[in-house]
């Protein structure tokens, strides 16, 4: 469907805007396509913002029913709109002329005021909200360009035919904002973006605390006299964690204790960089085809695009997805979404992290794969000073639906039954 021209813009907005102006914004429904914007004036009115990338719309519907359906979860921008905006009335909605195909809507009460920039320019498809100096987007922002453009327009069609060829396109059930493959391509970028940046993060870690640096710093001050503790006797490399105001001795201390946290923390921070650039290895060489086929093989749905957690997530050879939440929180809203035959594995008399194996219905997760998971686990609960080579520990497993969070006790914990244990061991 030809996304809609200028001339197409401008008689939409004269045709509702005496309809809009004054009515209450009561409601706010969003899916992966977009916006369903509920208002109450002279009667129920639904305008529809379709971000479909290809094909941006705004369309205005009457009746108590929106075109739109629910989504599994309300978007950040809905969850925005429902804080600043629900019950504000609607002041103005104008077309932005610099730009062309952008609408601006103005949304106040008193002296609370919200405002809307709607761009539906073919790939360009954005919706941007602020409110008492917050914002926020519906997709990363792009700079406008000035429309200076002089050329013959298509000639327009009517709203009520736009109107009925979305409706129908609607109702065929046909997702035109979803191109598999676009869409994998956009989730990969995304991917990549934040490994790379908490890659980047753990390399200045490992730089910034190399254990082996700060005991060469401080054997290097150890052979200072202290009345030679001064910046100028000192190599400036060395001059970052050492405080002049103190005395010589203080400061070896000082660098000597950091030494120590560095190099524990360091076996623990070594094997998430190897994870990440692992996966991040694996998503730049996958191609869609290969993704598609870990799809068909795996037939899962993956538990975090549909709740907002942290946490890591490691693919098994059988298909199955083991989940790590990085908090409790994290964790709990993960054991909400996951299916009854899921299991949930924690590591037996030991506060930390719970992990879920997410599996198709009736599949059996090999053996082998449980255990690589415990160990995962293990890893995740205790820090590698903790850790005791050769000890063994206990690790309960049990199916997701024998799983109970325990009400108003401390978040995270929870009662279980039906379990079976196993050991594992560094």
């Amino acid at each position: 469907m030809k996304p809609m021209s200028i001339l197409e813009l401008q008689t939409f907005v004269t045709s509702i805007e005496s309809k809009l102006v004054g009515a209450q914004l009561q409601e706010v429904i969003s899916n992966d396509r977009g916006l369903a914007l509920g208002f109450r004036g002279g009667g129920h009115f639904w305008l529809v913002l379709d971000m479909n990338p290809a094909s941006p719309f705004c369309l205005l519907f009457y009746g108590e029913s929106s075109p739109f359906k629910k989504g599994p979860k309300p978007k950040p921008l809905a969850l925005f709109l429902n804080a600043h905006a629900k019950n504000l009335s609607l002041r103005k909605i104008t077309i932005d002329e610099k730009y062309g195909r952008v609408l601006n809507i103005e949304l106040c009460r008193s002296e609370k005021a919200t405002e809307l920039q709607v761009v539906l320019i073919p790939k360009q498809a954005n919706i941007l909200v602020q409110s008492e100096g917050k914002k926020i987007a519906w997709e990363k922002p792009k700079e406008l360009k000035f429309q200076n453009e002089k050329m013959d327009l298509p000639v327009p069609r009517k709203i009520d035919d736009i109107h009925a060829e979305w409706m129908k396109l609607l109702s065929s059930g046909v997702r035109p904002s979803i191109d598999p493959k676009t869409q994998w391509e956009k989730k990969r970028t995304k991917d990549l973006e934040k490994k790379r940046k908490a890659l980047f993060e753990i390399e200045k870690s490992i730089s910034d605390n190399n254990p082996n640096s700060l005991f060469m710093q401080g054997e290097f001050l150890k052979t200072l006299l202290p009345e030679e503790f001064s910046p100028k006797n000192i190599p400036a490399e060395f001059q970052v964690h050492l405080d002049f105001k103190k005395n010589i001795f203080s400061n070896i201390q000082m660098i000597f204790e950091k030494a120590k946290k560095a190099e524990s923390k360091t076996a623990g921070t070594s094997e998430r960089r190897k994870i990440l650039l692992e996966q991040i290895s694996q998503l730049e060489e996958m191609a869609f085809e290969q993704y598609e086929k870990l799809l068909v093989r795996s037939g899962l749905d993956d538990l975090m695009q549909y709740v907002e957690v942290k946490g890591r997530k490691l693919n098994l050879e059988s298909g199955a997805i083991a989940y790590c939440g990085k908090s409790a929180s994290d964790n709990l809203k993960l054991l909400r979404k996951a299916k009854a035959w899921d299991y949930w594995l924690h590591l037996k008399d030991y506060p930390g992290a719970h992990a879920i194996i997410h599996r198709s219905r009736g599949k059996l997760v090999p053996q082998e794969e449980v255990r690589k998971v415990a160990l995962w686990v293990l890893k995740e609960s205790l820090s590698s000073k903790q850790l005791v080579e050769g000890q063994r520990y206990a690790v309960v497993m049990v199916e997701c639906r024998f799983v109970r969070p325990i009400k108003g006790d401390k978040l995270g914990r929870v009662t279980y039954h039906s379990e079976t244990q196993f050991s594992i061991s560094t």
